[in-house]
């Protein structure tokens, strides 16, 4: 008859499944552990990946704060409780979870990361810089994070270092298509339409569904005077997600430039028509 297995023993046969994908043997094993002892921390806090994982934020916060209640101070549980705040619209909550996760462990990477991620969306721009550099100093392999900076230098008219970060992402994940398709929005700003044309072309060969690509693509050939292309594109797009108002207005402009009056008005009300239903009825 075989020894019984230690909590450490099964939390380390949970991990293997989990790190395998098998998520119901991994929670066989957490579980388990929790049946034994249920203040045991370190199951707490992989059941409760687990439950973000699958979308159950909530619960996945209630047990994060679980297991910090038996083991305080955990930078790992913090910041797991910060991405699932983050996940139901409270920001701000977030942002204090993924402080205290960095008050807990300094070195804590992805908690620099997120922090970023959250003051970027609120608009604290330079703060998001100064946590993405922490972040990037500490790991700087993360082409998200290169991504991300990217965007937010982009976004306070640092078109140049904007350029230089999504090209840090390139070089760590060449297959990577969104930094290829936010180059190409930059370029576009800049200028440099025929530029950004071959970032929009080659965003669009690693995602070929990518309909945000297609349309930057038509409104940089509509720059470079390549009207019929540009249409053909903007097309490209509005066939990969036709219910986007953007869309269909640049579609009218380019027809108008083409002299096609009555098929531009169509693609106006049809924009119309879209902008209506996403802001939804109005209030009599």
């Amino acid at each position: 008859m075989s020894e019984p297995q230690t909590a450490a023993e099964l939390i380390q046969q949970g991990l293997v499944h989990h790190r395998a994908g098998q998520i119901s043997l991994a929670m066989d094993r957490y579980t388990q552990v929790l049946r034994n002892d249920p203040r045991n921390a370190d199951a707490l806090y992989y059941i409760a990946l687990i439950a973000c994982h699958e979308g159950q934020f909530q619960q996945g916060i209630d047990l994060a704060r679980r297991s910090l209640s038996f083991r305080p101070r955990q930078a790992r549980a913090l910041n797991l409780i910060g991405q699932a705040l983050h996940r139901i619209g409270k920001i701000e909550d977030a942002l204090q979870s993924f402080d205290s996760a960095i008050e807990c462990d300094a070195n804590l990477a992805g908690a620099y990361s997120n922090r970023a991620n959250m003051l970027s969306e609120l608009g604290r721009n330079s703060e998001a810089l100064s946590s993405f550099d922490r972040a990037l100093a500490l790991d700087p392999s993360s082409a998200p994070d290169w991504l991300n900076r990217g965007a937010t230098l982009h976004g306070v008219g640092r078109h140049e270092d904007a350029i230089a970060s999504y090209d840090k992402a390139i070089a760590l994940d060449q297959d990577f298509c969104v930094p290829h398709c936010n180059r190409a929005h930059v370029l576009t700003d800049l200028g440099r339409d025929a530029e950004a044309l071959a970032s929009y072309d080659r965003a669009i060969a690693l995602e070929p569904k990518m309909a945000e690509a297609y349309l930057g693509r038509a409104l940089a050939l509509k720059k470079l005077s390549r009207l019929d292309d540009a249409l053909a594109s903007v097309d490209k797009a509005i066939a990969i997600k036709a219910d986007v108002a953007k869309m269909h207005e640049a579609r009218a402009s380019l027809l108008r430039s083409l002299g096609r009056d009555e098929d531009a008005r169509a693609a106006d009300t049809h924009a119309a028509e879209l902008q209506t239903q996403k802001n939804g009825p109005s209030q009599s």
